[in-house]
């Protein structure tokens, strides 16, 4: 009697079978099935295909948990804990020098829009409408969204958050845009629609519905019902994002997990940590040491540190496409000699910034010629930057007078030595080193040089005083900047006492920017910018030095990827590809 074996087969087995067989007639294989007359060669072909079909079973098997030990937690750290809660309310305690969670913010707070790429692109809203008058922005919710404690995304949630902005940013209202203090009515349209009316037009007003802080939207729950926040939002994360707070902090370590209810993305990471490390060396010797897998951000990482790791096989570095800020030196025009055109310019063609770039900022920013980078909304105009030249330098300061009588190598004018004081904050070693490398430049042109560094404060309470030659500064972060940088402009009222001697020599500088708030039509907004940046440069007080940008180092065992968010400072955690 034939014994009949039905076998689930791979090429490989089926090609070990037929060997094994050869050409005894006992045994046929056909469509997947042997068959054998012989009940003793069954049993032991059975045995045979039985001990095969573990091992292949055993490796298929191997090669699905190594799959499903794909890397599902990571490590970041930050230099601030998160006591002050998880609200999107972080500007008083910015103010206070905690950043928080400002660079985590996105992983667990959405906006009704989205700025990517120059570009406004739907968020927690699919679609918005503005009036003509520009003072009412109607926005459309996407349905069936729920916050990570289980409350759904309504009209009255964002009525609820808009309304109380002002509230809970006190004496911070507009730290982080204008608009959030401008917003003077919300109406409930329908379940799924909300309006919001500002008080005046505002040009910037659409980019600051993008800004996670402070308008990122926040569950029903974070509020109690006189519309301060609640106790619970100091312990939870409540928001839309992928991810959310779970409570567990130990030795200064927060754990994060995927919320449940987001289901909009596909994410590698399903958990993270953020270990509290104030200290930057004290990150660095974390990474090497496997304890933490990513380091983002020049607030966390030096250049030096970030070109060393990028000979490391073991890690792999990113910089960003987009740039974040102007690094730039300010002078103060109010005062002599410095409220010379000439000695101005002077200044800008001594400053050889290329050289800073290179040997000081680790060849990572890029080449800044001027304050606004013109990739901006209304930036893209054209201005001859100031080329590093000793010789122009030498040649202006001549011809306004300032001349080495006697040969010391410092210049003179009526009975003055040409002296500069370069000031910094003295929490950045760079900062220091940058203004060593302007005293240097500036030197050799014939200035009488020092350098001097206090702590940031104080740095800015000096600043605010008038009290300061030249200092080091930097613009504003993307997506606020060109509006929040041009409205510092102002001298009346001064809201920065360096920027706001920006445009010296433009007389109706403060109502060129007072009008650029209520403007409708591009085109005049674009005519307006022409003429400030235009006027930015010939005064030539502030001078760019770099434009930063994101900057990241990671476990390449770990970690596959890494997109930049918007703003690239920000740690997007769903934007992680892992290994």
């Amino acid at each position: 009697m034939p014994y009949l074996l039905n076998l689930h087969m791979t090429d490989d087995l089926r090609n070990y079978l037929k060997l094994m067989m050869g050409k005894n007639k006992k045994y046929s294989l056909k469509k997947g099935c042997v068959f054998m007359k012989n009940t003793k060669k069954f049993l032991g072909v059975l045995l045979v295909f039985v001990m095969i079909l573990s091992i292949t079973t055993g490796c298929s098997s191997k090669n699905g948990n190594e799959n499903s030990q794909k890397t599902k937690e990571l490590t970041f750290c930050e230099s601030w804990n998160f006591d002050g809660g998880f609200s999107v309310f972080q500007e008083p305690l910015m103010a206070n020098g905690t950043f928080g969670l400002l660079y985590y913010i996105p992983n667990f707070y959405e906006t009704l829009v989205k700025y990517e790429d120059g570009k406004f692109t739907p968020g927690l809203a699919d679609k918005w409408e503005v009036s003509k008058d520009n003072m009412t922005y109607t926005f459309n919710l996407k349905k069936n969204i729920k916050f990570s404690d289980g409350e759904e995304l309504t009209a009255e949630v964002v009525k609820k958050n808009f309304e109380n902005v002002g509230k809970n940013l006190g004496t911070y209202n507009g730290f982080f845009g204008l608009t959030s203090t401008l917003i003077e009515k919300v109406t409930v349209i329908d379940k799924h629609t909300v309006s919001v009316k500002l008080s005046s037009p505002y040009y910037g007003a659409l980019t600051d519905f993008t800004l996670p802080l402070p308008m990122g939207i926040m569950s029903p729950k974070a509020f109690n019902e006189d519309g301060s926040l609640s106790d619970s939002i100091k312990n939870a994360t409540m928001g839309t994002g992928p991810y959310m707070y779970d409570g567990k902090k130990e030795n200064d370590t927060y754990t994060f997990v995927k919320n449940p209810n987001y289901d909009r993305k596909k994410v590698d990471v399903e958990t993270f940590k953020i270990k509290v490390i104030p200290d930057n060396d004290a990150k660095l010797l974390a990474l090497r040491n496997n304890e933490i897998d990513m380091i983002l951000g020049t607030n966390n990482l030096s250049y030096d540190s970030y070109n060393t790791l990028q000979k490391d096989k073991n890690f792999t570095g990113k910089t960003s496409e987009t740039v974040i800020q102007t690094r730039y030196v300010g002078i103060n025009s109010d005062i002599a000699p410095f409220n010379d055109i000439s000695v101005r310019k002077a200044i800008n063609h001594a400053i050889n910034t290329e050289s800073i770039r290179k040997n000081i900022l680790g060849d990572v920013e890029k080449e800044a010629t001027s304050i606004l980078d013109k990739n901006l909304p209304y930036c893209n105009v054209d201005t001859e930057s100031y080329s590093y030249s000793e010789q122009k330098a030498k040649d202006l300061l001549e011809k306004a007078g300032w001349k080495d009588e006697d040969g010391d190598g410092i210049r003179e004018k009526d009975g003055v030595k040409l002296s500069v004081n370069i000031s910094c904050a003295s929490e950045q070693a760079m900062l220091k080193d940058i203004s060593e490398a302007i005293a240097t430049d500036l030197k050799k042109v014939g200035f009488e040089t020092k350098t001097s560094s206090s702590e940031t404060m104080n740095h800015y309470k000096n600043i605010s005083e008038g009290k300061y030659q030249m200092a080091i500064g930097i613009t504003y972060n993307i997506p606020m900047d060109p509006y929040r940088l041009v409205a510092s402009f102002s001298k009346n009222p001064v809201m920065d006492n360096m920027t706001s001697k920006a445009l010296t020599s433009m007389n109706n500088s403060d109502e060129a920017i007072r009008s650029l708030n209520a403007m409708t039509d591009e085109k005049e907004i674009q005519k307006v910018y022409n003429s400030i940046i235009t006027a930015l440069h010939d005064d030539a007080v502030l001078i760019p030095i770099s434009r930063t940008v994101g900057m990241t180092t990671f476990n390449s065992s770990k970690i596959a990827d890494y997109t930049f968010s918007f703003e690239p400072d920000y740690l997007d955690v769903s934007n992680i590809k892992t290994k």
